[in-house]
């Protein structure tokens, strides 16, 4: 093997090991190791690329690593990077892909230890588990690719890029300077690609994530046969009332400790609970067998009160040691004696575990042995950020309750801080809110601790408005209101959106976030304010102008899935604003025609075509149709489908012409609509126009749509351009072979086309009605007779026999003559009938 400079894999004669499809779970006990064998693995995001194309392409997903489909025989040739931030998710991706066997899969701890898989000439799949960043040794060990053979690496960070100077360029001086695969090192390093792309895919959890998992998890304990009182749908109820905005419980492992703590979710403590978060890590803890939890509670307060550092992210050891105690430990009498003279061993070794933990919290080394704190990338982040979090809750609720502003108020201008301040409001019962909106209001409005807590009091009193918490502003809630209102730049509404002075609004989930919660304020009673309210505050306004661009501009981004949180948020309070108008908005911005809509079809106006105007796109088919449909169906469907109907064929008919027009027959709000309504009101309430445009598409119709439609096109039979009677009958299908009989005998090329047709769709009709002659008009049975297939021609001929009196000898003689060459073995009988009389 040396000698040839080869490995096994490369003369397949060692594959994946013989447990790689079972995926155990040391870290969690209490879990059911899982077959992957047998499929059922989660699925709760897929891979996104990281510089997405304008138009999907056969390269917009790693469907051919991932996924390949039975037989796949195309081998990938490129070279891809996907960055999976959760750990229980990237190492369900690895083991599944090992499992599955279609690559061979190198799990290592950098991406250079695997230096000497990376020269193969096979498709490779590279499992990186090391947080340290990528570096130069990376590139080189991409660079050690050959060109044109497929690779896959997983890790937990991105790939980074070189960043871009004036010489990137492929004729650069630096570039030129250098020669084989550091050039190729230097091109993958490029900011986009460089020349040798490396396609930069991150992996994207579905807003549903924690729903999907919950519920696999409830399945996976049955097939285990795990004795367990856990529900998922008890466990979603309570996580939506206790971490609706997902900051207590942000990963899968926390969701999945949280399962396994628990025996059920009636055990869980309740929203408002002060102490709720201390109550959890006590019980989160027991999975967590190197967990301190005096220590971390100590050393996570330490950092969030520290503003020199950011909330998130890693730290060297060396910020960590100044968030520790420096003084050095002294120990005396009151330390040593509780040790030696505790009357029982209980008491013995917890003075000495306390005394031990003040030592090792002087030592900043001992916080990572001692399981507080992990690398990542080179520094060191808490071990476990849910715990972390949720420590810091109950600190924050305490604060915001007992302690001066000041205390904490400075988090409301900290983006990272800030999200766990909004979370702690939302934990906070209703009449602390109200109590705390009194003591900002009485503040100077200008004042850094009133700016900071009053906007976030406002957004959180906006979210409870949203949830139907709120009905109503008491005095507190009306000053704190304008308070933050007279700080807006409402001048400059109509161009420019006014902004709270504490947060950013440049992100789509900051802007809606801020639009959201003054939109869902505007539900209820106005106050009096000094500023027009417009668009920025909507339900308070008597007379809306034209939308503004801020506005007019916000829609979902291209080709998103699943609405996000924030998304889903700002559309549920546009629909509760929409409910409260007398009558449709002028000009209805894009964001509230869905509302509109949803209003229409539970009886409040009547829908007009120009609502589905921008609605009905590629762009938003993956996720509008759910969010429609389910509008519609809290009404009566059949009731709610015929007040839309009308508005709904005005828009497809008018967009016909459109290069994009097919798309609208995709939708399932079409479908919804073609199921809901009864056929006969459906077609009657359309006029001749409209029944025209259905009837060039009949196709795209449910098959007992089409004879009520056809028949009620008879006076447009006529029309019908000369040379397309067959085509324009053959639209429709055979379901409209039982109507065909009653174009026959009208001389006319549709009668034709319709004999032509009923041999192929209703053979043993048109047989009938041949044998039953007096059933229909000689023009007819002529019709139906000439049209006859060469294989009825038994048939006919009995059917004539039977009606002799039905053909002149002429028309008999052109007849046979036709016949005969394709008559075959019915010769003899067809020239027989020449000689009967007629």
């Amino acid at each position: 093997m040396q000698l040839l400079d080869l490995e096994l894999l490369d003369l397949g004669l060692s594959g994946p090991r013989a447990d790689a499809h079972v995926m155990e779970f040391p870290e969690f006990p209490g879990m059911p190791p899982l077959d992957l064998r047998r499929g059922g693995k989660w699925q709760l995001g897929s891979e996104k690329p990281v510089l997405a194309a304008e138009k999907p392409t056969s390269r917009s997903s790693l469907e051919e690593w991932l996924t390949p489909s039975p037989g796949w025989c195309r081998t990938s040739s490129t070279l891809n990077w996907l960055c999976v931030t959760d750990d229980l998710e990237l190492h369900l991706l690895a083991k599944s892909l090992e499992a599955a066997g279609h690559y061979e899969v190198v799990f290592t701890q950098a991406l250079n230890d695997a230096a000497g898989r990376l020269a193969s000439t096979k498709p490779l799949v590279v499992v990186v588990s090391g947080q340290c960043p990528s570096s130069d040794a990376d590139f080189a060990a991409l660079a050690l690719r050959p060109e044109g053979v497929g690779l896959l690496v997983i890790a937990p960070h991105e790939l980074s890029t070189r960043p871009a100077t004036g010489g990137d360029g492929y004729l650069s001086w630096e570039r030129q300077s250098l020669l084989g695969r550091e050039r190729i090192a230097f091109d993958l390093s490029a900011s986009g690609g460089g020349w040798s792309k490396v396609q930069r895919w991150m992996w994207q959890r579905f807003p549903d994530w924690r729903v999907r998992f919950l519920k696999w998890l409830e399945r996976h304990f049955d097939k285990a046969g795990k004795d367990s009182l856990y529900s998922a749908t008890g466990v979603q109820a309570w996580l939506d009332r206790f971490d609706p905005r997902e900051e207590w419980f942000h990963t899968v492992s926390d969701l999945l400790s949280l399962c396994l703590s628990f025996e059920s979710e009636k055990k869980l403590p309740r929203e408002h609970d002060a102490q709720a978060g201390r109550q959890l890590v006590a019980a989160l803890q027991r999975s967590k067998p190197a967990f301190i939890g005096d220590q971390l509670a100590a050393l996570c307060l330490a950092r969030w009160r520290c503003r020199r550092f950011a909330w998130n992210g890693a730290l060297s050891l060396d910020d960590w040691a100044a968030l520790t105690p420096r003084a050095p430990v002294v120990l005396g009498e009151d330390e040593l004696n509780p040790i030696v003279q505790g009357k029982t061993v209980a008491q013995r070794k917890k003075a000495a575990d306390a005394l031990s933990q003040r030592l090792q919290m002087a030592n900043p080394q001992s916080l990572l042995q001692g399981g507080l704190l992990k690398p990542v990338s080179g520094s060191y982040d808490f071990q476990h950020r849910s715990l972390v979090n949720l420590l810091v809750r109950d600190q924050l609720l305490a604060e915001i309750v007992n302690a001066p502003l000041s205390d904490w108020a400075w988090t409301c201008f900290d983006a990272e801080r800030c999200r766990l301040g909004d979370a702690a409001l939302d934990a906070l019962p209703l009449k602390d809110l109200q109590a705390l909106a009194s003591r900002v209001a009485e503040l100077d409005a200008f004042e850094v601790e009133s700016i900071g807590a009053s906007e976030a009091i406002f957004y959180a009193i906006g979210r409870r408005i949203a949830k139907g918490e709120v009905t109503s502003h008491g005095d507190a809630f009306v000053a704190l209101a304008r308070s933050v209102v007279a700080r807006l730049s409402m001048d400059e509404g109509e161009w420019i959106l006014p902004a709270p002075w504490s947060r950013s609004i440049d992100s789509e989930e900051g802007k809606l976030d801020w639009i959201s919660a003054c939109w869902a304020w505007s539900l209820i009673p106005a106050p009096s304010l000094a500023a027009d309210a417009s668009w920025l505050f909507p339900g308070w306004s008597n007379l809306l102008p034209e939308p503004p661009g801020w506005l007019t501009s916000l829609w979902p981004a291209k080709g998103v899935e699943q609405l996000p949180r924030c998304w889903q948020l700002f559309f549920q309070i546009a629909e509760q604003l929409v409910k409260q108008l007398d009558v449709p908005v002028s000009n209805v911005p894009l964001i509230l025609k869905m509302a509109h809509l949803v209003k229409a079809a539970h009886g409040g106006w009547e829908a007009q075509p120009s609502w589905w105007d921008g609605l009905l796109h590629l762009d938003n088919i993956r996720w509008l149709d759910e969010v429609l449909v389910e509008g519609f169906g809290e009404a009566m469907p059949q009731e709610a489908a015929k007040r839309l109907w009308p508005s709904y064929l005005g828009c497809e008919a008018a967009a016909k012409t459109g290069s994009d027009a097919w798309i609208t027959y995709m939708w399932r709000v079409r479908r919804w609509l073609l199921d809901s309504l009864p056929i006969p009101w459906a077609i009657d309430s359309l006029d001749a126009s409209a029944r025209v445009y259905l009837a060039s598409c009949p196709q795209t119709l449910p098959p007992q749509w089409r004879g009520p439609l056809w028949l009620s096109l008879k006076e447009q039979w006529q029309t019908i351009p000369v040379g397309t009677e067959y085509e324009f009958l053959q639209r429709f299908g055979s379901a409209v072979a039982n109507e065909l009989e009653q174009l026959l005998g009208h001389g006319s090329l549709l009668g034709w086309a319709a004999a032509n047709l009923m041999w192929e769709w209703n053979a043993r009709s048109a047989g009938e009605l041949l044998h039953h002659a007096e059933m229909i008009t000689p023009e007819a049975w002529w019709e139906l007779f000439d049209a006859c297939p060469p294989e009825k021609l038994s048939l006919a001929i009995s059917a004539l026999r039977s009606h002799p009196e039905r053909l002149s000898q002429a028309k008999r003689t052109g007849w046979v003559k036709q016949k005969l060459p394709a008559s075959g073995g019915l010769a003899q009988p067809l020239l027989a009938l020449l000689r009967a009389e007629g």
